[in-house]
């Protein structure tokens, strides 16, 4: 049960780079937020048990040791109630469409992704105080 009022974001991502470019955006979308980095799925296991202390998992579909479908589905199966949010460098609409039927929140591409569409997809509805300037 979380006990502040800050947002808490799991961000799946061993590309560095792309983890640091969505950190931004999401920094420039919420005023108190705290973004932890997991580069391996068994990372994710590790936290399992502490999973409903976070409010967003950004999940991107290629990791080291899981990805794809599998990987889908089995950070669903750990995220419970937690939205997750799937990041991929590959447009295929039916892979999004598989993966939001498998319990994907969002599904955003890499190449467009800014803190607009953050805002406009993922924080749009969540109540949150954002702080866009």
């Amino acid at each position: 049960m979380k006990t502040d009022n800050n947002i808490n974001i799991i961000v799946l991502e061993d590309n560095f780079g792309d983890f640091f470019l969505l950190k931004e955006y999401i920094e420039e979308c919420l005023e108190q937020v705290n973004i932890e980095n997991l580069i391996r799925f068994i990372e994710l296991q590790e936290i399992a048990n502490t999973i409903s202390n976070y409010d967003y998992i950004f999940l991107d579909m290629s990791l080291p040791d899981k990805s794809g479908e599998e990987l889908i589905k089995e950070v669903i199966k750990i995220a419970k109630n937690v939205p997750v949010i799937m990041l991929t460098g590959f447009s295929s609409e039916a892979f999004s469409k598989k993966a939001i039927e498998l319990g994907v929140k969002e599904y955003l591409l890499k190449d467009e992704l800014n803190s607009s569409a953050l805002q406009n997809k993922v924080f749009f509805n969540e109540g949150i105080a954002l702080s866009m300037h």
